[in-house]
């Protein structure tokens, strides 16, 4: 899957320094240290990781060489959801080259990081709290993790983009098309209460097993939606026909009150002063830009609560139901159904068998 060609990169002293090239055929990808060169065995823990075919993988770094891991997620066909949490106790160098050609979206959330493609004079880079996109990524790259920092991040890889028919046609050729634009890389953004609200929950998923696959594939979704609408509407125009960016901020507003007040949420009338529209801009542009109209929104969020605590073994269904704001347990199992395809008295007698796999 990954393999590096020659290419300079600078040492700290700022002198350029020749990548030897790597045939496919012998590695997948270089981790140098600068003690004892290349490192064999953090090389193979990161080979399997990608080459591996189940939902979840994790690589860990070596004791002797620093701490942390990386962790790759399968949430959809050609979707992976990486996370990273590493800290090095030397300057380590890793290259690789992907074997076709992917979208990545990346957000850093501790130290900044920076690295070289091939073909680029310059440098690209994300600093704490920033997201971007990258495309096109079968070029070489050469990244250099520093002594003693915390690298933490979420990415999502998004193999042959053209052929996802879960994903919004028009979105998703908006976002490769400006990619396309600014040579791969677009603009570093930093990430919205609506973003990080996201990423936090991807980080803190509280679930396991099937559920955690379910959970975690749309949340990777969502991130992926929510960056379009932040970053590549005012250079593709607007996602939903007839709404300023204004209107649109207004509509992530009165999201984000939903996510915080599924269980007593306010009125129709009274969300739409909140965030300054009117009821009939809300209703139709909240319907277009997030896929349902905020009364299923409402629900949508109280069955992921209550089925959180049921997982957790936190409530029992009677209080689960309450909790999540649906009040009487009959009406909360026809929406549980409806959605999980099972009832809560099920799904919560199930749930040690799920934690035993």
């Amino acid at each position: 899957m990954h393999y590096v060609k020659s290419h300079a990169i600078l040492d700290e002293g700022g002198e350029r320094n020749e990548v030897s090239t790597i045939n496919p055929s012998e590695r997948d990808c270089f981790i140098e240290n600068e003690s004892s060169g290349d490192n064999r065995e953090m090389r193979q823990r990161l080979t399997t990781l990608y080459r591996q075919s189940a939902f979840e993988q994790t690589a860990h770094i070596p004791s002797q060489l620093g701490e942390g891991y990386w962790r790759r997620i399968r949430t959809g066909p050609a979707i992976d959801l990486i996370q990273c949490d590493v800290r090095f106790h030397e300057a380590v160098v890793m290259g690789s080259r992907e074997a076709e050609e992917i979208v990545s979206l990346g957000c850093c959330l501790d130290e900044g990081i920076r690295w070289s493609v091939e073909g680029r004079a310059d440098e690209i880079g994300l600093d704490r709290g920033e997201i971007s996109a990258f495309g096109d990524l079968r070029t070489a790259s050469v990244c250099r993790y520093e002594e003693g920092k915390r690298f933490r991040g979420v990415s999502v890889n998004i193999a042959r983009p053209d052929s996802l028919e879960r994903l919004d046609s028009l979105s998703l050729g908006r976002l490769t098309s400006a990619l396309r634009d600014r040579n791969g890389h677009l603009d570093n953004i930093r990430m919205t209460p609506a973003l990080e609200r996201i990423v936090k929950d991807i980080v803190e998923c509280p679930y396991e097993g099937d559920v955690k696959q379910l959970y975690l594939s749309g949340k990777t979704l969502e991130l992926i939606a929510v960056y379009i609408g932040e970053a590549i509407q005012e250079r593709a125009g607007p996602i939903v026909p007839g709404m300023s960016r204004t209107d649109l901020d207004g509509l992530h507003r009165a999201k984000e009150i939903l996510d915080r007040s599924s269980a007593a949420p306010p009125t129709l009338a009274e969300l739409a002063r909140m965030v300054c529209l009117n009821e009939y801009k809300l209703k139709k542009g909240f319907k277009l830009l997030f896929g349902m109209p905020v009364h299923a929104y409402v629900i949508e969020r109280r069955l992921e609560e209550a089925c959180r605590l049921l997982e957790a073994g936190a409530a029992t269904i009677t209080e689960a139901s309450y909790v999540a704001g649906f009040g009487k347990p009959g009406r909360f199992a026809e929406f549980f159904r409806r959605k999980y395809g099972t009832s809560p008295s099920d799904f919560y007698r199930g749930r040690a068998a799920r934690g035993e796999q």
